[in-house]
């Protein structure tokens, strides 16, 4: 019988799973805390680059106000400049006036308003220059603010998507993880509650194996008269001797294991196929292994010839878990 050596293997690949599970759920760990770091560097790397911006921007807005103010100031020193030439001009003309006096009063009248019309509009004109450069100077300043307040929008803007995405990822990334834990778990516990009803039920057979047979030798034992007075004595049941596999059951086993040499086949599974208890095939099977016509990986049994197959599919299904 092979239920024990099978319990045994059963544990170690128990444990041996539990083991790779422990690894690869580290190995996530170690993966999310270094996503968690790049994000970490990321945030700080844009606001560095914000800060960056915001002092280029305060340098532009500086140089600009800096430009406009002289070419204000330039403005302004003409004007005065063309001020004193006019109040020069004036005095001269007064002057000259005061000296014409004598010769024509009205002439020289008509003459003076007019070149004081000239000079007022000039003033008007410098004035007009001088508020339209202002109002220049205005709208220029305000457009570099609108457009710097832009631009930091867009970088805020495109730093908030991009944690947003980073967030969605992780979440992403910690739900699937959570399924994939679930659903391993799910399944080492539906394997475990398998083979612990199938070892019930060859624990079971083997038990009605058992008391059938002790019925049988209970029954020929009280028949059986003593050597001594012809007195009829019920002698002791001894154990039943193991019951031997018919001779064909190797036979079976064979041609069963042959029809599926890629996938395998466990002792349960070749239990069902022939219609008797697992623990009748644990002879068979220790024959056949010996003799070296089958092969066994783990708890799956292939023909000999099929041993590349069974590594190759082995190979297949650890990778894929």
């Amino acid at each position: 019988m092979t239920i024990a050596p099978e319990m045994k293997e059963l544990t170690r690949n128990i444990a041996s799973s539990r083991q790779d599970r422990m690894k690869r759920i580290g190995e996530i760990r170690e993966e999310v805390k270094g996503t968690r770091i790049e994000t970490q560097d990321m945030i700080h790397s844009f606001e560095d680059s914000r800060q960056e911006t915001s002092r280029q921007l305060r340098k532009d807005l500086a140089r600009d106000k800096t430009s406009r103010t002289s070419e204000v100031k330039g403005i302004l020193r003409e004007a005065q400049n063309t001020l004193k030439g006019c109040k020069t001009s004036r005095k001269k003309a007064s002057a000259q006036l005061r000296k014409d006096l004598s010769g024509g009063q009205t002439e020289r009248k008509s003459e003076v308003i007019k070149m004081l019309e000239g000079t007022q509009e000039l003033i008007k004109g410098f004035r007009t220059s001088r508020q339209n450069g202002s109002n220049e100077l205005r709208k220029d300043l305000s457009r570099s603010r609108a457009r710097a307040r832009s631009e930091v929008g867009k970088l805020l803007g495109n730093a908030r998507s991009l944690i947003k995405d980073l967030q969605v990822s992780r979440k992403e990334v910690g739900n699937k993880l959570r399924r994939d834990l679930s659903q391993s778990t799910a399944n080492v516990a539906s394997d475990v509650k398998q083979m612990q009803s199938i070892f019930r039920k060859a624990q079971e057979d083997v038990r009605a194996d058992l008391q059938e047979a002790r019925a049988a030798w209970q029954g020929l034992a009280s028949t059986m008269p003593a050597d001594r007075g012809g007195v009829k004595t019920p002698l002791k049941a001894k154990a039943p001797a193991a019951k031997e596999d018919p001779p064909d059951l190797e036979t079976k086993m064979l041609a069963a294991i042959g029809e599926y040499p890629a996938g395998g086949m466990t002792l349960a599974d070749l239990a069902n196929t022939l219609g008797v208890a697992p623990v009748v095939l644990g002879k068979a099977s220790r024959n056949l292994l010996e003799k070296g016509k089958i092969h066994k990986k783990n708890k799956l049994y292939f023909p000999a010839d099929g041993e590349k197959e069974a590594d190759t599919r082995f190979r297949f299904r650890r990778n894929v878990r």
